[in-house]
């Protein structure tokens, strides 16, 4: 079994994870990791590695049994890792945590994603509303999910809601990854990046796991993963479909936007929020979290 180049130098546990549990993780040359802060296109992510080490643009991503999520407390342990290791084809995992709070291998390959932290807020927001309503109150704090978003910008601004994503466990687990750079089996992606320009995302990580297929094929692949395609075929890619966990499962695909404040926040609010970013982050590393490669 191979050993960890530098094992965790954090434990994360909460409402329904438990950074414990990556010591079941039996990891194997080539493994992917994919870690971000909720709702910063971790499944989209999931789903381009499932359509490029398949090469099939009709693949049944199924991210949450095929890329399970190790930290998630809520799954059986033993069941979970049962099924990972029976997979023989290239395997790839998911988490939340900051890069710091799980074992890294040389042999592995990782991938972070971002997005501006305030849409990730308004992303939540929508996520929980899908959510069955006994599932959303049982894991997320009621204030975060305020019918007001106003009140629950101020708790997402000032609280360290870690699990729901607020804005200073997002910046947290961003300069965690920015700490460990560079690194050859790190890719750090931005989802406007990604919304910009999906082709040059494909191929940014189709060199970083060194898996390429035909022209012809990728252009398929590339199409399967737009949002339009994937909410189309929710059954397929959306995490948990038909296990009864959303309201609506082709709406775990929201807008694909960015900017999802316009007219939602006041300036007070927006003044607030850049005076709590200063505090957090500097000028070139905020800029990036924000807007990307722009």
């Amino acid at each position: 079994m191979l050993k960890p180049t530098r094992p965790a130098a954090r434990c994360f546990s909460g409402n329904f994870t438990d950074g414990a549990r990556w010591n079941a993780f039996q990891p194997r040359i080539g493994d992917i990791v994919v870690t971000t802060p909720p709702k910063s296109g971790t499944t989209w992510t999931q789903s381009i590695l499932a359509l490029l080490i398949s090469g099939d643009p009709h693949v049944d991503a199924e991210t949450s049994m095929k890329s399970p999520w190790i930290d998630f407390s809520i799954r059986d342990l033993d069941e979970v890792m049962g099924r990972l290791n029976a997979q023989t084809h290239r395997r790839h995992v998911k988490s939340h945590t900051p890069l710091d709070g799980i074992p890294m291998w040389d042999d592995l390959r990782y991938i972070t994603v971002y997005r501006h932290p305030i849409d990730v807020y308004f992303s939540f927001r929508k996520h929980a509303a899908n959510q069955i309503k006994e599932i959303s109150q049982a894991f997320f704090p009621n204030e975060y999910f305020s019918q007001d978003p106003s009140e629950g910008f101020g708790v997402f601004l000032n609280d360290d809601f870690v699990e729901a994503a607020s804005l200073s466990s997002i910046v947290d687990h961003y300069r965690t990854t920015r700490a460990m750079e560079p690194a050859d089996n790190l890719l750090r992606l931005h989802y406007a990046d990604m919304l910009r320009d999906l082709p040059a995302t494909f191929a940014r990580i189709s060199a970083h796991i060194s898996i390429t297929h035909p022209p012809a094929l990728m252009q398929h692949l590339i199409q399967a993963a737009t949002f339009d395609n994937m909410k189309a075929n929710a059954h397929r890619f959306t995490p948990s479909a038909g296990q009864g966990i959303w309201s609506n499962d082709a709406d775990f695909f929201d807008s694909a936007s960015s900017n999802k404040w316009e007219g939602k926040l006041s300036e007070a609010e927006l003044a607030a929020y850049d005076a709590r970013m200063s505090d957090l982050l500097p000028g070139d590393h905020r800029r990036w979290l924000e807007w990307g490669s722009v």
